[in-house]
């Protein structure tokens, strides 16, 4: 049987700096702020950022941890979103959790070869566990993959029909033609220890220090659920440090010190009906308002509400029954 030998054409054009034309990173870069414990990676025959020529032949390959429903975009400099899985090899998009799938899978008769011209290729994965949104697949063995003529405006549309949905997202690129040029980028956040995206990838916890190729990137920082997306462009050579101050809101200690005290000593402390001492106690208490209930035999029983903020002392003055005494 003949093969099929698809060419996988990598639109990517470069001039100067290398960009993209109509679509800025940050356009087709899913951050999921979902929480799911579902991941999904993508990876090529060559390492990410690895260079390819004309006529070289390619293979990519993506697993997810969990059964799921996946999709894989191509993103093109002329503002195209090409769907090269589900295509009309592979239409089945629910795939089996700890399995590697391969694109072209190799029970089909068709390749992938690297055409031209020269540039950046970006593919994305997105894993859902549910089909919130599947995409149309081709019918046409002469154009097997789908394409979007308006990447950026599909793109945008699509975040907005899963970005609050539990899905799992992961990117790969690769060149075509040359070799590019990096830079050195330093990655900080206040407070420090936030997760760091980059290109839609989890580098780690800031602060961070890479090796990025020329252009523009993405960068997603996210602490207790706050997150900062910055976008960035790296020159060649040149250092730079990209810092993202994230407000979050001040934490409150667990618990502060109340030393209860009494005169005379030896009274029943009760915190919102609950016994939790006999004076001179210290109670460890969260940050705030209690009904603070103090008994002794043969006094007068004490009550008062007190705002507890921080670390602080109560002092009661007992009162003999049939003595009467204002304070």
């Amino acid at each position: 049987m003949k093969r099929i030998v698809v060419v996988f054409l990598v639109l990517l054009l470069t001039v100067g700096m290398l960009a993209l034309a109509d679509a800025s990173v940050k356009d087709i870069i899913i951050t999921p702020t979902h929480p799911s414990s579902l991941k999904i990676q993508i990876w090529m025959d060559r390492s990410m950022g690895a260079t390819y020529y004309q006529g070289d032949s390619i293979n990519i390959y993506f697993k997810a941890s969990e059964n799921a429903y996946v999709t894989i975009y191509d993103f093109t400099t002329d503002g195209q979103v090409r769907v090269l899985f589900p295509n009309f090899f592979q239409q089945n998009n629910y795939v089996q959790g700890g399995v590697v799938y391969t694109i072209p899978d190799p029970r089909y008769n068709y390749s992938l070869v690297v055409a031209g011209p020269n540039g950046r290729e970006i593919l994305e994965a997105i894993a859902t566990t549910s089909p919130n949104v599947l995409p149309p697949i081709s019918l046409d063995k002469a154009r097997p993959f789908v394409e979007y003529p308006s990447g950026t405006q599909y793109m945008r549309s699509l975040k907005l029909k899963i970005i609050q949905k539990p899905i799992s997202v992961a990117t790969t690129y690769f060149y075509v033609g040359y070799v590019p040029k990096t830079a050195v980028v330093n990655f900080t956040s206040s407070p420090s220890g936030a997760k760091l995206y980059v290109d839609g990838n989890y580098e780690g916890k800031t602060p961070q220090t890479l090796q990025l190729p020329q252009g523009e990137h993405t960068a997603f920082f996210s602490y207790n659920g706050y997150g900062i997306s910055k976008t960035f462009e790296v020159k060649a050579g040149q250092y730079q440090t990209i810092n993202a101050v994230i407000p979050v809101a001040p934490t409150q200690p667990l618990s502060v010190s109340v030393n209860v005290n009494t005169y005379p000593t030896g009274a029943l402390v009760f915190v919102n009906g609950k016994m939790l001492g006999v004076t001179p106690c210290t109670l460890k208490l969260a940050p705030n308002t209690y009904e603070f209930t103090v008994i002794k035999p043969d006094y007068r029983t004490i009550v008062r509400s007190v705002r507890i903020e921080t670390n602080m002392n109560l002092n009661f003055q007992l009162n003999k029954i049939g003595n009467y005494t204002s304070y």
